[in-house]
C-alpha cells in the first residue's frame, strides 16, 4: 500500500470518529499545515454523512457484504498493513460500517473528485459541519489563526484576494473580547473569512459566510461547542466556541452593535 493510499485511510478514519485522540490531535495539525488535505478530508466528511444517512442501519447481508467488497475492490491484507486491516475488517458488518468502506473504496476510485465507482456523487459537508471543524482545526493547530492582529485595519484587508468577502473586524479588547488574528476556513468548498476572537482561555471563531436561505438566527451546542447563527444583509455569520451560552451571546450581541447590524 503507498503512503497516499494509507492517509487516505486514515482521513476516512478521521472523517467517521475512528482515531485515537492522539491520531486525532495529530490529523488535525496535519490538516491545519495542508490546505488540499483539509479540502479532501472536508469533502470526504460529506461522503460519509450522505452514505451513512442513506444507508439504514440494519445487518448486511452476507451475500450483499460480499458483492459490495468485491466490486469496491478490496483483498486481504498483508500483514504488514495489520493496523489498516485492523480498522477496516470489523466494520463490515452493519450498514453503518459498511458505509464507511463504501467511503473509501468511492474515494479510492475518484481521487475524490467527482463520482465513485459505484456513481455517488461526493457533496460538501454542512456548512454547520464545516464550521466547527474549522473552529477546531484552529484549536488544534499551534495558533487559531493565519494573520495575527488585534487592528481591524489590518485583518479586514488581509482578506481581500483570499476570499469574496472581508467583514468588518473590530477590536472588542475594552469589553473582554479582543481580536486575536483571522485565517481561511473552508466551507461548501469555497474560502471563507473567520476573525478570531479570545475570552480569558476561550477562543471565539466567526466565520462569515454568504446569506443561506434557511440562515435565521440559531443558537446550537454540539460536544461542549456553543454555535450562534445570524444573518446581517446577504452575509450570515456564525459564532463557534466553547464559552458558555451567556457569554457568547454577549459577544454576539457586542459585535453585532460594533458593526452596525440590527437585532
Amino acid at each position: 500500500m503507498t503512503g497516499g493510499d494509507e492517509t487516505l485511510l486514515l482521513l476516512c478514519a478521521y472523517a467517521d470518529g475512528e482515531l485515537s485522540p492522539g491520531e486525532v490531535l495529530a490529523m488535525e495539525r496535519r490538516l491545519a499545515a495542508d490546505p488540499e488535505l483539509r479540502t479532501r478530508a472536508e469533502r470526504l466528511r460529506g461522503i460519509s454523512s450522505a452514505v451513512r444517512t442513506t444507508l439504514a442501519a440494519v445487518p448486511v447481508p452476507e451475500a450483499l457484504r460480499g458483492r459490495i467488497v468485491q466490486e469496491v475492490g478490496f483483498a486481504d491484507p498483508e500483514p504488514r498493513r495489520a493496523r489498516i486491516s485492523s480498522w477496516l475488517s470489523p466494520r463490515l458488518t452493519s450498514w453503518p460500517a459498511l458505509a464507511a468502506t463504501l467511503v473509501v473504496g468511492i474515494a479510492l476510485g475518484a481521487s475524490l473528485g467527482g463520482l465513485g465507482p459505484l456513481g455517488i456523487a461526493a457533496p460538501p459537508p454542512r456548512a454547520a459541519d464545516a464550521i466547527l471543524a474549522g473552529h477546531l482545526r484552529g484549536l488544534a493547530a499551534p495558533q487559531p489563526y493565519d494573520i495575527p492582529s488585534s487592528d481591524g485595519h489590518v485583518v479586514k484587508p488581509w482578506f481581500n484576494g483570499r476570499t469574496i468577502i472581508a467583514p468588518d473586524a473590530p477590536d472588542l479588547a475594552e469589553r473582554g473580547y479582543p481580536l486575536a488574528g483571522g485565517r481561511i476556513d473552508i466551507v461548501d468548498g469555497k474560502p471563507v473569512p473567520t476573525l478570531v476572537y479570545r475570552h480569558d482561555r476561550h477562543v471565539i471563531s466567526v466565520t462569515v459566510v454568504p446569506a443561506a436561505a434557511d440562515a435565521a438566527a440559531v443558537e446550537a451546542r454540539r460536544d461542549g461547542t456553543f454555535i450562534e447563527r445570524w444573518s446581517a444583509g446577504d452575509l450570515t455569520y456564525w459564532a463557534v466556541s466553547d464559552l458558555n451560552a451567556r457569554d457568547l451571546r454577549g459577544f454576539v450581541a457586542l459585535y453585532r452593535a460594533r458593526t452596525g447590524q440590527p437585532h
